[in-house]
């Protein structure tokens, strides 16, 4: 293999591979960056841990065909530090890489190419083509309510809903649930919802990111796949049922009130600041023309802030994580936002007050 490609290309399409790379694998090869040649006038980078790959085509002009896997993490911090316009890439004995660019040689141990794990063939997939904002969007809304314990797959993932007109995504650690919907005009049409695990969603929102032009997404044999341009992503779907959601949502809460989304906000930050590191728990004291945010830590002290509210019904105390409903409000764009309310052992459901097709959904908690 011996290649020549301009540095700032090689540089994107490392970016790209390095963050899947999976340096904690038993399986070292994985930790490895796939470079290799396709055709004359181009060459792929690419990186899997098993789950989610990522495959970047990149203009290069090759000298002689061939292939090398080297650790992502080295050579993505090589090639950003080069100094030179143009690097040039060389399969060397016993399978080393070396990377000449400028003044600077580096020589650096690899893997044959022979020994890495055949990527997803999804050539024939069928895709999409979708605005990338809009699918960018629907991750913010709903990634941090994912769960984090990967034993639970069917939560450590979202559930990604589509009829070719409107999808929506939904996640649920079983503490929380954050739904969001939106129109997607041509969009995939699934005949079920599909599970996208945690990680494979961060490399889709940070393999769009800042992307003004339209992608291509679609799901295949198992994995969702995403292309822009000369990038491919796949991520294996997650098996296992998704909680039925609809049924935890809260149909009949009748406390409710109509609050500005930033006084809410503010008033959450600055009461849970006293309030325990560990749960984040707070009270919420629902009186006629009032809401009180309350915290109590015997390690701390305690703080206490009054809301005024319209809101005739009768009294309620409740006790919640602060930091849920942080993480929702910091997602909601509209000025006001509905809070509903039951009874103290009831969910709450917070949505912005302009009907938009989101919402979430916090379970209570003792204090």
């Amino acid at each position: 293999m011996d290649i020549r490609i301009d540095k700032s290309k090689l540089l994107r399409g490392l970016y790209l591979a390095h963050g899947i790379a999976d340096r904690k694998s038993t399986m070292p090869i994985l930790a490895n960056v796939l470079i290799r040649s396709e055709g004359v006038d181009r060459i792929s980078c690419a990186a899997t841990d098993l789950k989610v790959t990522m495959v970047v085509t990149l203009p290069a002009k090759v000298e002689q065909e061939g292939g090398v896997t080297v650790g992502a993490r080295q050579a993505f911090e090589i090639a950003k530090g080069l100094s030179g316009e143009e690097v040039h890439l060389r399969r060397t004995e016993h399978n080393w890489l070396e990377i000449r660019s400028g003044r600077a040689e580096f020589k650096v141990v690899g893997i044959s190419e022979r020994d890495y794990p055949k990527l997803p063939a999804v050539a024939d997939a069928e895709l999409s083509e979708v605005d990338p904002a809009v699918l960018s969007e629907m991750i913010g809304k709903t990634v941090f309510s994912i769960s984090q314990d990967d034993t639970r797959p069917h939560l450590a993932s979202v559930l990604f809903e589509a009829d070719g007109e409107n999808a929506r995504m939904i996640s649920t650690d079983g503490h929380r649930l954050s739904k969001f919907g939106k129109a997607l005009a041509k969009g995939p049409k699934l005949a079920s919802g599909v599970l996208i695990p945690r990680k494979g969603v961060a490399e889709i929102r940070r393999a769009i990111e800042g992307r003004e032009a339209a992608c291509e997404i679609g799901v295949h044999q198992g994995y969702f796949v995403l292309r822009a341009d000369d990038m491919l992503l796949t991520v294996k779907l997650s098996e296992g049922q998704f909680p039925p959601y609809e049924q935890v949502i809260p149909k009949e809460n009748d406390k409710i009130i109509v609050i500005e989304r930033e006084i809410l906000l503010d008033a959450l930050r600055r009461v849970s600041i006293i309030a325990s590191d560990k749960t984040w728990g707070i009270r919420l004291s629902l009186e006629k023309g009032s809401l009180a945010i309350e915290a109590d830590n015997p390690d701390l002290g305690n703080a206490r802030e009054k809301l005024d509210v319209e809101y005739k019904g009768s009294s309620l105390q409740i006790g919640f994580n602060a930091r849920y409903f942080i993480d929702l409000l910091s997602e909601m764009a509209s000025k006001n936002v509905r809070l509903e309310l039951g009874e103290d052992l009831d969910p709450a459901v917070i949505r912005p007050a302009d009907d938009s097709d989101y919402l979430g959904v916090v379970m209570p908690m003792r204090l």
